[in-house]
């Protein structure tokens, strides 16, 4: 379902590009932590890569999200609180 265009102009108000994505790094770093979890738990040929490429994804939003690396740093601690370093 795509995105509601009235929530998006809200959003672009209301928060600043860096809010933006600080949010969309964690959403796709838990969505790398899912996918790594499901892969060690039943399917690994299906979600390793998924969990890898959502990895990717949030990285590059938390370097987009301030110059000072906080967020990158940030991202990168609350995900390996749930994947082992070197996992992915």
């Amino acid at each position: 379902m795509p995105a509601s265009l009235h929530e998006a102009r809200a959003e672009l108000l209301h928060k600043t590009r860096a809010e933006i994505e600080e949010e969309t790094a964690f959403k796709w770093a838990a969505r790398a932590v899912a996918a790594y979890q499901l892969s060690a738990m039943q399917q690994p040929n299906r979600f390793l890569r998924d969990a890898e490429d959502y990895y990717h994804e949030a990285i590059e939003h938390a370097a987009l999200a301030d110059h000072s690396g906080g967020v990158l740093r940030r991202v990168r601690e609350w995900f390996h609180q749930y994947v082992p370093h070197g996992a992915l």
